[in-house]
């Protein structure tokens, strides 16, 4: 298993942030940043649209090109833009700029945006993070990032594998519950106080299930 060189990592951030282009670090599980991330993962970025002339300047200076998608040809719906290209570099770092907070719906897969007050909040309540005082970066606020790492376990990847919950397990002691209950029903609506206890009992296997079954809307 090849890793990306932590140096490269803390490098790249640090010219980010340095340079007063703002963005949001958008999940950061096991800690992978800045000594685990495998080579060919790609580091997902929330960007505004209006700056990403910006960001690919940035991107060019810095010695990374324009890559395909993957998800290019993908079905976009209800303004979602379109994710056309990520950047990438000699060195096997990967990053993915979006310009909005967006999961599969459950039928066919089409991208669609979480609601515009978890997108607004992303960016009210962003805060920096420094792991050591090499490394910092810009990453959402801990109820925010609460939010998204659910949903995208829910629609994305239909399962909580082990570094979501550890995660999750750890930003429940740090969030305020009705700040979260809130935010969450603006996702999930009448299913968030099942949501909730099943993982404040940390019964994370039976979300997915409950979810999909869940009739009392």
């Amino acid at each position: 298993m090849i890793f990306i060189e932590a140096s490269k990592i803390i490098s790249i951030f640090k010219a980010l942030n340095d340079s007063g282009l703002e963005y949001v670090l958008m999940r950061n599980i096991n800690d992978e940043l800045p000594a685990c991330l495998k080579a060919g993962k790609d580091i997902d970025l929330l960007i505004r649209k209006k700056d990403y002339g910006s960001f690919k300047s940035f991107f060019r200076e810095h010695g990374y090109k324009r890559i395909r998608h993957p998800s290019s040809k993908d079905t976009f719906l209800y303004g979602v833009d379109r994710f056309e290209f990520q950047y990438q570099r000699a060195s096997g770092i990967i990053f993915d700029l979006n310009f909005q907070l967006a999961v599969r719906s459950l039928d066919d897969g089409q991208w669609i945006p979480l609601h515009q007050s978890v997108q607004e909040a992303a960016w009210e309540n962003r805060r920096l993070h420094r792991s050591n005082e090499q490394f910092s970066y810009w990453t959402l606020g801990h109820a925010d990032e609460f939010v998204t790492l659910v949903a995208r376990a829910v629609f994305d990847k239909r399962r909580f594998e082990h570094g979501y919950v550890q995660r999750l397990k750890t930003l429940l002691s740090k969030v305020d519950k009705s700040d979260v209950e809130q935010k969450l029903k603006k996702v999930f609506f009448a299913y968030t106080p099942y949501l909730l206890r099943s993982m404040e009992k940390g019964d994370f296997e039976n979300i997915i299930n409950g979810h999909l079954s869940f009739r009392d809307y």
